[in-house]
């Protein structure tokens, strides 16, 4: 999918913001602009959101451990907001392109520890994404 000038500045923008971090910043562009041409900016702020939330959880349960406090509780949640956001991310994909869908459905939601990893990277890029969007007050 080429990429207008709009997204290309914004996903610019993101990565600045994030200290040259991204890691799927390509799909980020792909995802923002998917949104743009098909009016589905509620459908990716709300993606954006479960992301932050699943960075932020992933990190606590790295942080407290397995047998720490409150574990079990993050946990479940973790998994259910991974779950909300691939059938969000499905979503978003119903008027995408048939190239553009198989290539998230194969790199993000075919369950497999690759497709989670790469989600997880996803996530990362939509977190900041989110922080662009507190910043500027979108």
């Amino acid at each position: 999918m080429t990429l207008h000038q709009k997204t290309k500045t914004l996903l610019s923008e993101i990565n600045a913001l994030s200290g040259n971090t991204l890691r799927r910043a390509i799909d980020l562009g792909n995802l923002l602009e998917i949104a743009d041409q098909h009016s589905q900016h509620q459908l990716l702020d709300g993606l954006a959101f479960s992301s932050k939330f699943i960075v932020k959880s992933f990190e606590l349960m790295q942080r407290i451990g397995k047998d720490g406090n409150g574990y079990e509780k993050i946990a479940e949640e973790f998994t259910a907001q991974i779950k909300k956001s691939q059938e969000v991310l499905s979503q978003m994909l119903e008027k995408a392109d048939p190239m553009m869908k198989a290539h998230f459905f194969g790199t993000y939601l075919e369950m497999n520890t690759l497709t989670l990893e790469n989600l997880m990277k996803l996530y990362h890029d939509l977190s900041w994404y989110k922080n662009y969007q507190i910043d500027h007050a979108i």
